[in-house]
């Protein structure tokens, strides 16, 4: 939970232990990159991911190790997303008013997110790479103005045409939906990455056909 109350938070504690975090903005997208590699499987994905986020490393068992995973991805990348989030039958992410409402991807939108940030805040996020946090970087994100690139392709994809538009205007709406469709949105990439933490048992099974 973003609190000014408190710090930022770059640890967490598991089993008595306490782990510092690599939390820059850069890093989470790195771990995002990961889980939708559809070349890695899924236990590599769980080692990759810590190397990633733990700055000391680890030297947990197994099982440990898949917990630990899951305890970083629910609590501190998504901050509990995974109860907010709501579903239709085929697993698609939908809003309370429109259905199947593919917003933004945090690739494929990297250069609407980036003019966006320079054109708002004059952030320059290549130079914020390693500093910002990740907390930091959603809460810029969400609050970035209507006029901004990024939230206008938000708008575009969003829009629906209705009765009071001409054909031609229809016809515009529609290509650029087409021009600004998404392969993949966030919500379905974080839904993916506590997909994986719910296969501990898959995971558990191919450490040990490997004999680890």
């Amino acid at each position: 939970m973003f609190s000014l109350a408190r710090k930022l938070q770059n640890s967490i504690d598991y089993s008595g232990t306490d782990y510092r975090l690599n939390l820059a903005f850069d890093n989470v997208l790195l771990v995002f990159d990961v889980l939708k590699d559809d070349t890695i499987d899924d236990l590599f994905k769980v080692v990759v991911i810590l190397d990633l986020l733990l700055i000391d490393g680890h030297e947990l068992p197994d099982e440990q190790m898949v917990e630990l995973y899951t305890l970083i991805m629910e609590t501190v990348i998504l901050q509990g997303k995974k109860q907010e989030v709501k579903r239709d039958l085929a697993g698609n992410v939908i809003e309370d008013d429109e259905d199947d409402k593919k917003l933004y991807s945090l690739e494929e939108d990297a250069q609407y997110i980036y003019a966006s940030f320079l054109y708002d805040y004059n952030i320059n996020l290549f130079k914020e790479q390693g500093i910002l946090h990740w907390y930091e970087f959603n809460a810029l994100l969400a609050s970035l103005s209507d006029d901004t690139m990024f939230k206008r392709v938000i708008d575009i994809r969003q829009r629906k045409p209705n009765k009071h538009m001409t054909s031609e205007e229809k016809s515009n709406l529609m290509k650029l939906k087409q021009l600004y469709a998404l392969k993949k949105s966030q919500e379905e990439i974080e839904f993916e990455a506590m997909d994986l933490a719910e296969k501990q048992a898959y995971i558990k099974q191919k450490m040990a056909e490997r004999g680890e």
